[in-house]
């Protein structure tokens, strides 16, 4: 067995060694594997890459220019174009779906009564001489001139009619308010002197003897000196299918307690186009005494044409 152990093998005999690092055996690999300094980029490589960065950033403001083109011309101009809340002149203001309110003029509520409805008469109210009144047709009737009505109920108390302006061959009847007050219905042929021109025709007759009634009969010292007027009108009618104007407003007293029961009175004048002459009706009546008030209308609607 110790022969097997022998001595070491010498140098430059037998196989190569491999311990040494210069040995011409295999190449070393961890020589190989040292650090590597690459050198600085070539111009080319500069300009590339400057190129590409150029480019990119080109994209991008060109994308950013599309949006703010887009939305200035969609969210930002809408909200510019959209005005503020305003505050609208006095009288302008409405809303969508309701009709807009516009004053009636006529309305008596909201606007002074005609000049025709003044305390004051723009005639002389002339009043003629007074003649007896025809006899009316039957009991219960009341005649003067050419016209007659039927008394209402509660009608029938009697009324001396001295004298009116511009009537004549007057008759008359009465309703009871209270004290010395009474609602009257005066009937008569119309009757304007040659002085005063004659006969001015319907609407003009009415009117005068509207005006000079109120002003003659008693009834403006019971509405002062500035009474309110309210549902007023002058308009053409027809009584008994013939021709006829009306002129009607009904006047509170300035002194509401002149009266207990009443405070207002409805004056009438009626001018019909009667077969002998124009005749007319003129009246006043308790416009806040219901029963008299229809009394009034009852009265008009019952009125004949007497030929």
């Amino acid at each position: 067995m110790d022969q097997h152990r022998g001595e070491e093998p010498q140098p430059g005999s037998g196989l190569p060694d491999f311990s040494s690092p210069s040995s011409d055996g295999l190449p070393d690999l961890d020589a190989e594997r040292s650090p590597v300094t690459l050198g600085e980029p070539s111009e080319r490589t500069l300009r590339r890459n400057r190129t590409t960065m150029l480019a990119v950033i080109g994209g991008a403001v060109v994308v950013l220019a599309v949006i703010a083109l887009v939305l200035s011309q969609t969210v930002f101009r809408s909200v510019l174009e959209e005005p503020g809340p305003t505050a609208y002149q006095t009288g302008q203001r409405s809303a969508e779906g309701q009709s807009e309110y516009v004053p009636d003029p006529e309305d008596p509520d909201i606007a002074p009564p005609p000049p025709i409805f003044t305390q004051a008469p723009t005639t002389d109210c002339t009043v003629p001489q007074n003649t007896p009144p025809p006899q009316p047709s039957g009991p219960g009737m009341v005649r003067g001139g050419g016209l007659e009505y039927t008394n209402p109920d509660g009608w029938g108390d009697g009324w001396v009619a001295h004298s009116l302006p511009y009537l004549t061959d007057v008759g008359a009847d009465s309703r009871l308010v209270e004290g010395s007050w009474y609602s009257v219905v005066n009937l008569g042929r119309v009757q304007f002197s040659e002085e005063e021109g004659g006969y001015p025709g319907l609407e003009a007759a009415a009117v005068a003897i509207f005006q000079c009634y109120a002003t003659t009969s008693g009834v403006l010292s019971h509405f002062g000196e500035n009474p309110e007027v309210t549902d007023y009108r002058s308009e053409v009618m027809s009584v008994d299918g013939t021709a006829a104007w009306i002129v009607q407003a009904t006047y509170h007293f300035e002194d509401p307690d002149m009266l207990e029961s009443s405070s207002a009175s409805i004056v009438t004048s009626i001018v019909v186009e009667t077969p002998n002459g124009p005749s007319a009706l003129a009246s006043d009546v308790a416009a806040d005494q219901p029963e008299h008030a229809q009394n009034l209308e009852d009265i008009i609607a019952s009125l004949d044409v007497i030929e």
